[in-house]
């Protein structure tokens, strides 16, 4: 229910919802829990949840602030696996982070931004300084 209302909110069809929850519920590897409530959840759970919302749409960008924030090492690397397949699957994930272990070994774009200036843009990644 909790990803479906992402698309009532936009006045899907009730087919297209059923089709289409389980597909992103399964993509974010939580398709053996969609009958259970938030509170049974884990917080990486509840994560990948909020990532299945934010996806349920079709979006050609996803904006996440500190996806890892508040989640265990092995948490947070379900939930980047978990963005990085979103990615991979055509929609351009922009994060901020300060987790230096994820930016390190993902080696992805960084562009680093200081008082609202680009102070550097490394196509393969790393943290820097």
């Amino acid at each position: 229910e909790n990803v479906a209302f992402a698309m009532e909110v936009t006045e899907a069809s009730p087919k297209e919802i059923r089709r289409q929850v389980p597909i992103i519920l399964s993509l974010v590897g939580l398709s053996k829990k969609s009958n259970l409530y938030p509170s049974q959840l884990s917080g990486g759970e509840q994560q990948r949840v909020s990532l299945a919302r934010a996806m349920v749409n079709g979006p050609s960008i996803l904006i996440a602030d500190e996806p890892t924030g508040n989640l265990d090492p092995d948490t947070s690397w379900e939930v980047m696996k978990s963005l990085n397949e979103i990615n991979h699957r055509g929609t351009t994930v922009l994060m901020a982070t300060h987790a230096k272990d994820i930016v390190n070994a993902m080696k992805k774009r960084v562009i680093a931004i200081e008082n609202g200036t680009i102070t550097r843009d490394d196509m393969k990644g790393g943290y820097g300084i």
